[in-house]
């Protein structure tokens, strides 16, 4: 994944205030309508926050704050269309390169699923085909 290019990316409006570190840039943000596993199991609904900086992935759920290090933890970041007619599902699929461990210590995940608006879901899959390719 060309992580740079991020890099390249106009920076946008920190509108859900997430500590930033040295460097580090808001290039998206979004509410999106669902935020589960990579099997999908609910881990958010639309009080989520998903904001992605030019090195994190800081999701928050409204009960806890999911930070992934694009870099050291993500392997493979793609669009993902399941079902058919009212059963379909469009996703974007974050796969971790290690296991996490989250809730009371025995709910395990290797990957993310954010589910968002077409508005947005677009914006994701522009900068993720960018990394893909580059």
């Amino acid at each position: 994944m060309n992580n740079q290019y991020l890099n390249s990316l106009p920076q946008v409006k920190n509108k859900f205030q997430v500590d930033l570190q040295p460097c580090e840039k808001v290039v998206f943000t979004a509410k999106p309508f669902g935020f589960c596993s990579e099997s999908g199991d609910v881990l958010g609904f639309d009080t989520s926050a998903v904001t992605m900086t030019n090195q994190r992935i800081i999701a928050d759920n409204g009960q806890g704050i999911w930070i992934t290090d694009i870099a050291e933890d993500v392997v493979d970041m793609r669009k993902v269309e399941t079902g058919k007619f009212l059963s379909k599902q469009v996703y974007i699929l974050v796969t971790l390169n290690k296991e996490v461990t989250y809730g009371i210590g025995i709910q395990k995940l290797t990957g993310y699923q954010f589910h968002f608006r077409k508005k947005d879901m677009a914006v994701f899959e522009d900068i993720i085909r960018h990394m893909n390719n580059g």
